[in-house]
């Protein structure tokens, strides 16, 4: 007696479709890797991320042009469209990631140098921006918008301290966090491209002397 070999998406006639795809979204569930997306002037870039006993590896790295029109302000500006893109690259790609990490252009974030009383820590200095009363001018109201500072180094003894403000509109960000969930995916960082890159050399960064400077 011989068995008949299972063909596609049957076995002995019977449809395992459905089962495959139930099979699919487990293992993303339970999946530990990345999915890397950054949307940029050339389209969309992605990568799968994870990690191994040798560090961090990458896998399935591609770029897929998209028309001009396909992102607003480095965005994309059909969410669903974008979705439907991204759950074909996971399924062409075999990439089981449920979690994704998403660098955006920094055309979609308003960034300025802002000065604060020294004496606050990083959070008294958010908290300080969020009061009307301390408001800075800027062309849109910081409460709509999903905002970050960073220290940036004191170089001589001063009554204020400097941070860099990042800003970026509400709106924008929920137009993201709409496309990875109706593409399955959960939101797990959102950066911009420039801190994304100072990333990858933070070690060099760190050993500059305070007369040295690194040019990115």
């Amino acid at each position: 007696m011989t068995a008949t070999p299972s063909v596609g998406n049957s076995f002995f006639g019977l449809d395992l479709s459905a089962i495959g795809s139930r099979l699919m979204g487990m293992r993303r569930r339970l999946s530990k890797r990345l999915l890397l997306l950054e949307f940029c002037a050339s389209g969309l870039r992605f990568a799968e991320a994870s990690l191994s006993t040798d560090g961090v590896q990458f896998s399935h790295v591609g770029r897929i042009a998209l028309p001009k029109e396909a992102l607003e302000r480095g965005v994309p500006s059909d969410p669903a469209i974008m979705a439907g893109l991204i759950k074909q690259i996971c399924q062409e790609k075999n990439i089981p990631a449920h979690r994704a990490a998403v660098v955006l252009s920094p055309e979609v974030a308003y960034q300025r140098i802002v000065e604060l009383p020294s004496e606050l820590s990083l959070d008294e200095a958010r908290n300080y921006l969020r009061d009307p009363v301390n408001a800075f001018p800027l062309p849109f109201p910081l409460e709509q918008t999903d905002f970050e500072i960073t220290m940036i180094p004191k170089r001589k003894s001063t009554t204020h301290q400097s941070y860099l403000l990042t800003a970026i509109p509400q709106s924008l960000v929920e137009r993201v966090i709409s496309l990875l969930q109706l593409a399955d995916l959960e939101l797990n960082s959102l950066e911009l491209g420039p801190f994304s890159v100072l990333r990858c050399i933070a070690d060099q960064l760190y050993s500059l002397h305070s007369t040295d400077l690194h040019l990115l």
